[in-house]
């Protein structure tokens, strides 16, 4: 699939929030219809790029009469940052670890290099440079692989459970930084509790900065944080705080817009 470029993720991120779409999924822009809207903001062109990707669906409404836009499954999820924290914490977990060992030759550097980074994209947690584990199934990982996952010597992957008392806080410590990843959401926090000093002017403008530079903060955050079933997370874990003070703000830009009016 095409990737989309970062001004279309970030009109997709704005129609999830200010749309108040986490809730019904509806974009109405008081008013006017959504393609009117669309259309005088220069973004139609869009709409109708996003619609043909299957990111957005549309429909006539009965009463109304107009076209009804919504993000489908797959443009929630890239305007979430390509996961979504509610579904991934709330995941069921089968008590079984998945770990990957590795003893790659010096000589092979851009191999060992590949998988390191196969294994951070795919969030897996890193006990020692060569034993990285995560609680999820990783066919998705073997298929990267391919035939690399021919030779157990150079490389295994187990499934396993502790054995020797080993708590899940023990191991989920061990192998992700949560210390850098609450620092993360706290920072995020910050800048969610300090919204309103910068809306007070109902400039349209600093609104639009403020959700661009919201947006590279939660995803700096999502970069770190393997999300984690709950039953694995931390106790001083802050991501869930983090994103329930989130849905709270973006409510509260989403009735700030209807009181701004956006450049035409």
């Amino acid at each position: 699939m095409k990737k989309l470029n970062s001004k279309t993720e970030l009109f997709l991120f704005h129609l999830l929030w200010t749309a108040d779409m986490v809730i019904n999924a509806d974009y109405r822009n008081l008013g006017e219809s959504f393609e009117s809207w669309a259309y005088k903001n220069g973004f139609l062109r869009r709409v109708h790029e996003l619609e043909a990707r299957e990111f957005l669906q549309s429909e006539i409404d009965e009463k109304s009469l107009e076209r009804v836009y919504r993000l489908t499954a797959a443009g929630k999820k890239i305007a979430l940052g390509g996961r979504d924290p509610v579904e991934m914490w709330g995941r069921d977990w089968d008590g079984i670890w998945r770990m990957v060992m590795f003893d790659i030759p010096v000589k092979e550097n851009k191999t060992r290099s590949r998988l390191r980074r196969i294994l951070l994209r795919n969030h897996f947690g890193c006990l020692q440079q060569s034993v990285w584990l995560t609680p999820d199934p990783i066919e998705k990982f073997r298929l990267m692989m391919g035939e690399q996952l021919v030779d157990t010597k150079v490389l295994s992957c187990l499934e396993a459970k502790p054995c020797m008392g080993e708590s899940v806080s023990d191991i989920t410590s061990a192998a992700w930084k949560f210390s850098k990843i609450n620092s993360l959401y706290q920072v995020h926090i910050d800048l969610l509790k300090g919204l309103s000093k910068r809306t007070q002017s109902r400039d349209w403008t600093a609104l639009r900065d403020w959700l661009a530079e919201e947006k590279e903060s939660w995803e700096a955050c999502m970069a770190l944080d393997p999300l984690l079933p709950r039953e694995l997370l931390p106790k001083n874990y802050l991501g869930e705080k983090a994103w329930e003070i989130r849905i709270k703000t973006m409510r509260d830009v989403r009735i700030h817009l209807t009181k701004t009016e956006p450049p035409v």
